[in-house]
């Protein structure tokens, strides 16, 4: 992640105080939830800059706990956030009452699943209870199409220093790989995704599905897709010995950003992924990726990439590019530098 210059100490690049502290506020249940990664990767990169918290009212994923510091939550025994900056990553968790009692001098609100209800909820249950203004983020320019709250658009950070193209030299067609990872829940997987996988089998080509154990009900046979738990491998490892990712979700569950495609895009992974999601946004069909509105175009494309090393290569490459020119330079730093100052005092 790119480095922020700080012109005075104490201040930031804008001239603005900086916070004397960060507090995260996630539950980190989840070990390959897109929320909860962004709160580690934000733990990450803040914490390069002023002391930063994560807070938890719930138990961390081990994964989690190993890799960092989580506070738990526990209004009982004094032990919660107080003072400083919150960032609560999610409206989706509960906010308890401990809340009242946290005097924060800046509130950040991070959008980052479309849930109508739940945002409004959290709106008014934390602008009720402090005089600091709620400041909402979205994770996607999709999300903040879809609200009538006024915020700004931060994508989930990833670290694309480790996830990186494969040095390996693209394979034949023979040996052609597609997979796809996410949760392990139904939502994650669109109904007709069984089509596909028939299709690209028919035609064998090789598909692994990591978090695809709850489709064991939908796909079977000797053609079935090879199925993992969710997080069976290194994400990382997992990603650079497919050829092409393939992503499409449930017509119950809009993916508001889709953190692993972008992570798939570091890889130098040629995409192809279904129009609806807040993804789409950011691939250019043929450029940099690749979006189907039919289960028939899905299939197409997965085999005209098979066919054509050379496409499978050009496409993953401005792939990479596109995920570099979000995740770096000035206008990542500026995104970031967001999260690291307080906004002018009000004049009476």
């Amino acid at each position: 992640m790119p480095t922020l210059d700080w012109t005075v100490a104490g201040e930031n690049a804008a001239g603005h105080a900086r916070p004397d502290v960060v507090h995260l506020i996630n539950p980190l249940w989840d070990s390959n939830g897109g929320g909860d990664w962004r709160t580690y990767e934000m733990y990450r990169m803040l914490g390069r800059h002023c002391p930063v918290h994560i807070w938890s009212g719930f138990s961390p994923a081990t994964d989690f706990a190993k890799r960092c510091p989580v506070r738990l939550i526990r209004p009982w025994l004094g032990r919660f956030p107080i003072g400083g900056t919150f960032i609560f990553v999610g409206a989706y968790f509960r906010m308890g009452h401990w809340f009242k009692a946290s005097f924060p001098r800046r509130i950040i609100l991070i959008y980052n699943t479309f849930q109508p209800d739940r945002l409004e909820k959290a709106i008014r249950r934390l602008g009720a209870w402090h005089r600091a203004p709620v400041e909402l983020v979205y994770t996607s320019p999709l999300l903040r199409k879809l609200s009538s709250y006024p915020g700004r658009v931060i994508e989930s950070p990833i670290d694309i220093a480790r996830f990186v193209p494969r040095s390996a030299a693209p394979r034949d067609a023979a040996r052609f790989r597609v997979g796809r990872l996410s949760r392990d829940i139904t939502t994650k997987h669109h109904e007709r995704d069984r089509e596909v996988y028939s299709a690209l089998a028919a035609a064998g080509v090789e598909v692994r599905i990591m978090g695809g154990t709850c489709l064991r009900d939908r796909v079977g046979g000797s053609a079935a897709p090879a199925l993992l738990a969710a997080g069976a491998e290194p994400a990382v490892d997992f990603l650079q010995d497919l050829d092409c990712f393939y992503y499409r979700t449930s017509d119950q569950w809009l993916e508001a950003y889709g953190r692993v495609v972008f992570e798939a895009m570091a890889c130098g992974l040629p995409v192809v992924c279904g129009r609806r999601g807040g993804y789409a946004d950011y691939i250019v069909h043929g450029v940099n990726g690749f979006l189907f509105d039919s289960t028939e175009q899905a299939v197409s494309l997965i085999l005209r990439l098979r066919d054509d090393p050379a496409l499978r290569l050009r496409v993953g490459r401005a792939a990479r590019l596109t995920v570099e020119s979000m995740y770096r330079g000035s206008a990542w730093q500026q995104k970031q530098t967001f999260f690291l100052s307080f906004p002018e005092p009000q004049r009476a």
